[in-house]
């Protein structure tokens, strides 16, 4: 009998390898990586309000006094002359409040992103297989 001629899984003379029995188990195996994504963002936004305030500011202003006095002797004037129309004008003065505004920086407002380390456990499972070898023969002892 030939090697062709004989049954599968008998023992022949010589060690063939192509008449071996190779099953293969296989198992998945882990692997964790990243990936950026977005999270969200942050959205700044100025506006301007008004508000009203009230400043005290002391101020000057000129008054004119009318006092009328009598002469203290009363003589003869002759070389003035009495005359019609004549007009005096006495400037009165007065502080008027100036209000000006300006622009100041109060504050200046910083974000920062800072990365922030944290372990997630992540739950995964794995199939196995599993090899079980249930031998049904009957051997017969010499």
């Amino acid at each position: 009998m030939n090697n062709e001629d004989r049954p599968v899984g008998e023992p022949s003379n010589g060690h063939d390898p192509e008449e071996d029995l190779k099953v293969q188990r296989l198992e998945e195996d882990l692997s964790a990586g990243l990936r950026r994504t977005e999270a969200g963002s942050i959205n700044v936004k100025k506006s301007v309000r008004t508000e009203r305030e009230e400043v005290r500011v002391p101020r000057r202003r000129e008054q004119v006094e009318v006092e009328r006095v009598p002469a203290e002797r009363s003589e003869e004037v002759t070389e003035v002359e009495i005359g019609e129309g004549e007009e005096f004008v006495v400037r009165v003065y007065e502080e008027e409040v100036v209000v000006s505004k300006r622009v100041v920086l109060k504050e200046e407002i910083r974000l920062r992103k800072r990365v922030v380390e944290e372990v997630e456990v992540v739950e995964v499972d794995l199939r196995k297989e599993d090899v079980e070898i249930d031998e049904r023969t009957e051997r017969t002892e010499p």
